[in-house]
Parts: C-alpha cells; structure tokens; sequence
C-alpha cells in the first residue's frame, strides 16, 4: 500500500521551536508517510536536513504592508502547485504565516494548521478566518485548544504535544563544546532562546544578580540567536559580567544543558517549550514563569489549577513562578519584587540538594512522556481520523 503523501510547510529553518518541530516530525514520520518541507525561506538552515524532501519556495519575508499581500498570495499559489504536484494528503503548516498561505493555498489535501504559542491565539479576527477554512487546528498544548475553543467554538481542536528523542539528546550532550567555560565547582543555570524581549531576559539577569550575591559559585549561561550586546552591558552593570556567558546560537545547544545544574524559564509567553522539555529529559530541574500555555501544563499534574495560582508554586515537576512585567528594563538600579521572589526562589532550591535532587527525577521522568514513538501514533491517529471524515 502506498504511503500518504505528507506536506509540512514552514516559513524558514534557522533556529526555533516550531522549524525543530517541523523537522523533527518529517523524520519520526518518514517511515510512515511519504514527507516533504515546504519552507518560503530555507537558508541558512540551523537543523540537519540530509536525507530530507526539502522544497525552496522562494518567497522570503517583506516588511511592508503591500508586500506582506503580495507575499502571502504569491506564497499560497506556490503552495498550491507544490500540493498539486506531489499529490499531498494532508498538509501541515506551523505557525500564523504558514497556516495563512496554507489555507489561502487550498486545493489538494486535508488543511492542518498549527498553533504554536499564544500569541497564535491573540488575534481572534484572524484565527477564525484561518480556523473556519482549516480541516484541523493542531495545538501543541492543551492550553491552546482551550483558548482556540473559546474564541473559535465550531474549530476542530486537536492537541499534539512536541516530540523528543531522550537518546538523541542524552548522545549530543556527550559531544564536547569548545566554548563551555570551566565553570568547575560552580552550580549553573541555563536558559535557552533566542534574543528577545519575549523572553524576559533582563527579569534573568536581574534576578540572577541577586542569587549570585548570596551564593558567589553560581553561574548564568543564556543560549540562543543574537549579539546580546544590552545584556552584556547590564551584566557589566550589575556587577555579574564575569559569572554570566552569552555565546550565541548553538546548533547543538545540548552539552550547555547537561552542564546546567537548573534550568530557568522567565518567558511572557511560550507554546510548548522546547528547550525546557529538553533539559528535562537530561534529568535538570526546572523554575519557569507560569506564562499562557506551555509551562504549567509540563510541571503540574492539573495545569488548568496551576494557571490560576498567584505565586509561587511548587508543582510535581518542576516550580512556577508568576509572569513577571512585560515591559522591558536594563536599568540596573530597578530590581522588582518579582525579581526579588525569583531569586529567593532559586536560591531555596540550590541550597536544598534533597528537593533539587527530587526534582531533577521528576523532571526526567515527566519529559518521557513526550517520546517520538507516542507522538508517531498521535499523529498517525489523527490522521485516520481525517481519513475517516473524507470518506
């Protein structure tokens, strides 16, 4: 029997969540679905693609409102010849634009759109025009089905959480990194993602500032795309220049992982966070912001209970902390009494071994529960489903 034809369109693959999401779903499925990557803009590339169908659409981003229209029409007829030509089945897009060139595109093949962060969900206007033409909105958390219900109530929800490979991972953390620094002796936090305000890394840096103070063999490692130029000026500034390293885009970002004693998420907002998934299946525990989506449903057992929570919230595992302000501060003499409640936070957590060691296993054993192999037939299953409604 042959296999369905599976198209996953992207809009590039340099680093980031939904790109690895993307690639890592068209290998786990490449024994089972005949798989192609459409990306608009495929260079420079942050992930390995050997041995992948991947298709250059030639249709890169414009900045300008006429050339955002132009580009989406001109991206969907592309995408409506690819699906023609290869004779797609179901056709699998990741994030707002894809999705928006995806169902513009029509023709060919069952319409799945992905949700991927919150944000995805803030413009209802938009989401019900792109859910209202989609054959399926695939949500990688629960938190999203649930929002996308509540705006959209006729939508097709479906959940599907991201995939990891604890193997693959646990082997790149083995492999040497020349710009680890010898940090022997020092306890390491870690947090991984590219530069932006999203992230709240000036919440980090200056919680991070005051954990330091107390306990001087702490260290900070930020991982991710960017120059981090204003970071490093407020690490100067608030005296931690020498404990905190910034070395940009890893594209085997694991060894920084491994060496991490705790892992820190101060996001805004997430989808489903891949690097702190991550870092959880290296056996590393884990203090994140409480954000929409993603965190609370990973480190609790009830994450609709978890979000509701006001402060701080020891979870089973991993701890939640509350979102901290949206508005971006490098003023170094401005230290929050969120930033405050962080710092007290992780600095309980590394002075308990009993509890940080308690955690580390939880934080290994929850990550197993998002293997490739339960994704494989989550996804296998939802596409029979389709199957199903077609006939």
């Amino acid at each position: 029997m042959d296999k369905k034809r599976l198209l996953l369109i992207v809009p590039k693959l340099d680093q980031g969540g939904l790109e690895r999401v993307c690639v890592r779903t068209a290998r786990i499925l490449s024994d089972r679905f005949r798989v192609t990557i459409a990306a608009f803009d495929p260079s420079d590339p942050a992930y390995d693609l050997t041995g992948l169908d991947v298709r250059d659409l030639g249709a890169p981003a414009l900045h300008s409102r006429a050339g955002k229209v132009f580009r989406l029409l001109q991206r969907a007829l592309k995408l409506r010849r690819l699906k023609r030509q290869i004779g797609a089945d179901i056709c699998y897009s990741f994030g707002p634009t894809a999705n928006r060139a995806n169902v513009l595109a029509g023709g060919r093949g069952k319409i799945w759109c992905g949700l991927r962060s919150w944000v995805d969900v803030s413009s209802s206007r938009q989401l019900s025009w792109t859910a209202g033409r989609a054959d399926e909105m695939i949500c990688c958390s629960r938190a999203l089905a649930d929002r996308l219900k509540e705006l959209c109530p006729k939508a097709s929800a479906r959940v599907l959480y991201n995939p990891y490979n604890g193997e693959e991972i646990a082997k790149s953390a083995a492999c040497a990194d020349g710009d680890l620094p010898d940090w022997e002796g020092c306890r390491v936090l870690v947090s991984v993602g590219r530069e932006d305000p999203v992230k709240g890394y000036w919440h980090l840096m200056k919680a991070f500032s005051l954990v330091h103070k107390r306990l001087p063999d702490t260290r900070l490692a930020i991982v991710g795309n960017g120059d981090f130029s204003q970071y490093r000026e407020l690490a100067e500034a608030l005296g931690i220049g020498e404990a905190v390293c910034l070395p940009g885009l890893k594209k085997n970002p694991f060894p920084w992982l491994a060496r991490a004693d705790l892992f820190v998420l101060t996001s805004l907002y997430e989808g489903f966070p891949n690097a702190m998934t991550e870092a959880m299946t290296l056996g590393c525990p884990v203090v994140a912001a409480n954000c929409m989506t993603g965190p609370a449903e990973i480190l609790t057992k009830d994450y609709r209970a978890a979000q509701k929570a006001t402060g701080i919230l020891e979870g089973e595992y991993g701890i939640l902390f509350p979102t901290m302000d949206p508005q971006e501060n490098l003023d170094p003499s401005c230290i929050t009494k969120e930033q405050r409640q962080l710092a007290e936070t992780i600095c309980g957590l590394l002075s308990d071994p009993q509890k940080l060691d308690a955690y580390a296993k939880a934080a290994k054993q929850r990550a197993a529960d998002f293997g490739e192999e339960t994704y494989a037939e989550r996804f296998c299953r939802l596409a029979q489903d389709a199957g199903k409604a077609a006939n």
